[in-house]
């Protein structure tokens, strides 16, 4: 026999009655009505044209729907227009900070353009993938972003326009959009010997963009145009416990390393924690840097020293490729990273980036609330 809490969880039988205070949806008709104009007049002004209204009466019109609470049928609009005004996008790991911030300013260049983005994750599970690669082309979004490289069938036969969108170099046939990743890497590294650090190793993200990702390629560049052999390594997950793990398995390799390139911020925090917990110093013992440039690499301590993604520079070029054609040899749009400089390098105070806080606290706000 059900208990009380359970039979609250079961739904209501549909007895065809309406909620108290439920009234019937506004239409269009209504709008004309109280406006005193017909509504096709009204269909003008909720759509912007295609015939241009007389802005006193564009006015009334916009008065009586607020008045009524008229919204507009999105799906009949965009049945009429051909479009839906959305985007797809489908992430791998949507707790990964980098990926946080990078959906969040995909969201305000779609915005911009009146768009709106539906989000899917992925958990790295290539079956939940596809079903939501599915799900998206059956809402008719307008465009797909995705976060992999991967150039398969599935992705090629679409019928919707595509953008990867954290893709290092160009793919044949494909739209894509990322940093120069080999470059930023390389940059860090100089940035180390310029430190005077010479047993440099890296920490790098399994199953990255080509073999050997570019970030290992910048890495290895730059130790080898200082004359310099190249470091210890290790392949780990792209995550907190893969750098974790990582310092333990580079300070078994080489117990003499004075600074590790981490491939990504998480992978940087993780390195951190580890060297902190074995009684090595950081940038003292062991200088650190790391990829991507999140939140996260500024408030772990140290701060990460980082090659920082520009990341609203990627997100607007990753919505305008959408109406770029695709062409046989790839679209691809590339920009710089910036060198980052905080205290995990062994660089001074004055050479230190100031931590970026743009909020006020309750106190803050108080007292300057007490002072006017």
């Amino acid at each position: 026999m059900s208990t009380q809490h359970e039979a609250e969880q079961l739904p209501r039988a549909r007895t065809g009655a309406r909620e108290p205070g439920w009234r019937a949806p506004t239409t269009r008709a209504d709008v004309a009505r109280l406006a005193g104009v017909s509504t096709a007049v009204v269909s003008y002004v909720v759509n912007s044209g295609p015939r241009p209204v007389a802005p006193a009466t564009a006015a009334r019109v916009r008065e009586a729907m607020e008045l009524l609470g008229y919204r507009p049928n999105a799906s009949a609009r965009a049945l009429r227009r051909g479009t839906t005004e959305t985007l797809g996008l489908v992430v791998a790991d949507a707790l990964n900070p980098y990926f946080a911030e990078y959906t969040a300013e995909l969201v305000k260049a779609a915005a911009e353009r009146g768009k709106r983005i539906l989000i899917g994750d992925t958990h790295e599970d290539a079956r939940a993938e596809k079903a939501i690669v599915d799900d998206l082309v059956s809402r008719q979004v307008d465009g797909l972003l995705f976060t992999g490289f991967d150039a398969s069938a599935m992705f090629q036969s679409l019928g919707v326009p595509t953008v990867l969108i954290d893709c290092p170099g160009p793919v044949p046939g494909r739209r894509t959009v990322g940093s120069d990743v080999a470059g930023g890497a390389e940059t860090l590294v100089n940035h180390l010997l310029e430190h005077g650090r010479r047993r440099i190793a890296m920490i790098v993200g399994e199953g990255g963009f080509g073999d050997p990702d570019p970030r290992e390629q910048g890495w290895r560049r730059a130790l080898r145009t200082a004359g310099l052999p190249d470091g210890a390594i290790v392949r780990v997950p792209w995550s907190r416990e893969g750098g974790y793990a990582g310092a333990a398995a580079l300070l078994a390799e080489d117990p003499r390393l004075d600074a590790v390139f981490a491939s990504n911020d998480l992978q940087g925090v993780g390195l951190v924690r580890a060297l902190h917990e074995r009684g090595v110093r950081i940038p003292e013992d062991v200088a650190v840097v790391a990829f991507d440039g999140t939140k996260e690499s500024e408030f772990c301590w140290p701060p990460l020293t980082v090659a920082r993604q520009p990341l609203p520079e990627l997100a607007a070029a990753v919505i305008e490729l959408l109406d770029e054609p695709e062409l046989a040899r790839g679209v691809h749009r590339q920009f710089p990273t910036e060198l980052v400089r905080r205290g995990s390098c062994g660089c001074t105070p004055d050479q230190i980036e100031p931590t970026r806080v743009d909020v006020i606290t309750r106190q803050h706000s108080r007292t300057r609330r007490n002072q006017e």
